[in-house]
């Protein structure tokens, strides 16, 4: 699943102790929380109350806090924050690079979008956006590419460990994408490829007018109350579509819960309930794939799902064990942040322990 990213980048988050801290104390000690610190709409309990085995649950921060790359864990379950802490130096106040968790931000983004008429329909051609690039020799099926097949990652281009720093290395991200070769037909096979995603943000750029890093804080972070710290660009200047958005991990927790909400918080509907239904659909049908403690796993519109602990999960998956995982039925978001510089196969296996983490200690928690 985490696909290596070639299936994914994989997942884990929750905090627990509601530490205020960097979490030097003991996982395990339980301290009273302060109301007062907390300003920024976190409603909290304790695992007890809201259905979690409290040692179970400090065993799985003894275990995050054993990994060197962790940064990050947060639950948060009937929409109370029930357990955090941050490790290696990382605090609450901090903003991670949140990497290809922010594909599911852009998937968003894209469903605003539609919603406000910026966008006409996910069969829009992507070429028909960048006319520029257009050549003579260019091969006829990238005439076929559409912004759907973007998010359902089936353009055809190859994976990104064959062709990310190929691109991201050169002076213009979007040309070279739409330069690479065709490995298959568009819509005939799912590829993870990240700048495939960058296509939809520079798409999204010209559709509104305004930048992505603008579009994102006008329509998304300032209605959720949540910021958008930072956001690497290309030599261009477009947004990085599939990667590097600055979030802490209460903000990308808030995130998870505006998608169990089905879109509205706050008082609107931020994001159309239809786009968030449609986005979490398995649109890849795979059949019984297994990622360490994934069962299951498929991927919808930049968001992948499967099985977990026996329970639905879907959720956004950065390099290296960035995670946004929602549980449906259980009314709970599991967040972990972590060091992404990795490569690809430590990455896989960094995303995998993480997972553990979750299944058995956090999930292992849940009183059935």
């Amino acid at each position: 699943m985490a696909h290596k990213r070639r299936h994914l980048i994989l997942l884990s988050g929750v905090v627990l102790c509601l530490c205020l801290s960097s979490c030097k104390e003991s996982p395990t000690e339980v301290r009273a929380f302060n109301p007062d610190a907390l300003n920024d709409g976190w409603a909290v309990s304790t695992p007890e109350a809201q259905g979690l085995d409290r040692q179970i649950l400090a065993s799985g921060y003894e275990a995050a806090a054993r990994l060197p790359y962790s940064y990050s864990l947060l639950v948060v379950r009937n929409g109370y924050l029930i357990s955090e802490q941050y490790f290696n130096g990382d605090s609450r106040e901090v903003a991670n690079d949140v990497k290809s968790v922010s594909k599911s931000v852009l998937s968003g983004l894209v469903g605003i979008a539609l919603d406000q008429r910026y966008l006409d329909s996910l069969n829009q051609r992507i070429l028909s956006s960048f006319p520029e690039y257009v050549m003579p020799s260019l091969d006829p099926r990238k005439y076929d590419i559409s912004i759907r097949h973007l998010l359902m990652m089936r353009a055809g281009f190859g994976r990104d460990e064959d062709v990310y720093f190929q691109v991201y290395n050169s002076s213009n991200w979007i040309q070279t994408t739409i330069d690479l070769p065709l490995l298959s037909s568009p819509g005939e096979r799912m590829v993870y490829n990240t700048f495939e995603t960058h296509l939809v943000s520079g798409i999204l750029t010209k559709a509104s007018g305004m930048s992505t890093y603008a579009f994102a804080n006008r329509y998304l972070c300032e209605p959720l109350g949540i910021t958008l710290h930072f956001w690497e660009q290309d030599p261009q200047g477009f947004y990085f579509g599939g990667n590097s958005m600055g979030f802490t991990p209460r903000d990308l927790a808030k995130f998870g819960s505006l998608y169990l909400a089905g879109g509205y918080m706050n008082g609107r509907q931020i994001i159309p309930k239809q786009w968030i239904d449609e986005s979490l659909s398995n649109f890849t049908n795979f059949q019984n794939q297994i990622w360490g403690d994934l069962n299951n796993y498929n991927y919808g519109y930049l968001w992948w799902m499967g099985e977990l602990s026996g329970f639905r999960v879907y959720f956004a998956l950065g390099h290296g064990g960035q995670v946004v995982l929602n549980v449906p039925d259980l009314d709970m978001i599991v967040v972990s942040t972590a060091s992404p510089e990795f490569d690809w196969n430590v990455a896989d296996e960094h995303e995998r322990a993480i997972l553990h983490i979750i299944a058995f200690y956090v999930l292992g928690a849940v009183s059935r």
